[in-house]
């Protein structure tokens, strides 16, 4: 354990010391009378942001020094369709009344926002089922998506796995978004359930743990 939490400083302090540099870069790309090549380090830049951003959040998951905080999802969920709205995404979710949950916040709202951004990315559109079941509170997030081949459902919760054939690197990210959910609902005490729907499309199915 000790290894682990070690290999996650340096990872941690590694990506947070790449901003800099990133910044440097895209000030001078800015300066670049070329178009074209412009556009190609500005593109190359954004990616490397948001694999710096995705690795210091999943190292923020696996070192959660939060407290635990009784948490309105519903509240939660309905101000991440706003902002996925107001990029221009649709969210639906499905009304329900919960009692709150006892959680830590920004490590639930990040596990939910990368789930919600999977669904929209991949499949257009996010709809978003929460019940209640015995001691278990279960958020469905599903889209209409590609899916994912049945023999890569085991890998796509590891660091930094792509599955080639319908997320690549041409839709963004890291690789990274499903490891931080998984990461967060374990913390939990949950976990995450991940399958392709019979009708066409994605699943991921958040299962926490009424009291922890």
């Amino acid at each position: 354990m000790q290894y682990v939490r070690e290999r996650t400083r340096i990872l941690a302090a590694v990506s947070h010391d790449l901003k800099t540099p990133i910044t440097r870069l895209r000030l001078r790309t800015e300066l670049l009378t070329d178009t074209e090549v412009q556009s190609k380090f500005a593109k190359d830049l954004e990616e490397m942001e948001a694999m710096v951003a995705a690795t210091l959040d999943l190292t923020r998951e696996l070192n959660n020094l939060e407290p635990l905080q009784n948490i309105d999802l519903m509240a939660l969920l309905e101000s991440l369709q706003a902002d996925a709205e107001e990029l221009g995404h649709t969210v639906t979710i499905a009304p329900a009344t919960l009692r709150p949950v006892r959680a830590y916040p920004q490590s639930l709202k990040r596990c939910l926002a990368n789930l919600l951004d999977n669904a929209v990315k991949y499949g257009k559109e996010a709809r978003v089922v929460v019940e209640e079941a015995g001691d278990q509170l279960r958020v469905s997030v599903a889209d209409d998506g590609p899916g994912i081949p049945e023999s890569e459902l085991d890998k796509v919760c590891e660091p930094f796995y792509r599955v080639e054939a319908s997320r690549n690197r041409s839709t963004g990210g890291a690789g990274l978004g499903l490891s931080i959910a998984r990461s967060s609902v374990r913390a939990h005490g949950g976990d995450l359930l991940l399958r392709n729907r019979p009708e066409g499309g994605f699943e991921a199915v958040v299962v926490l743990p009424r009291v922890l």
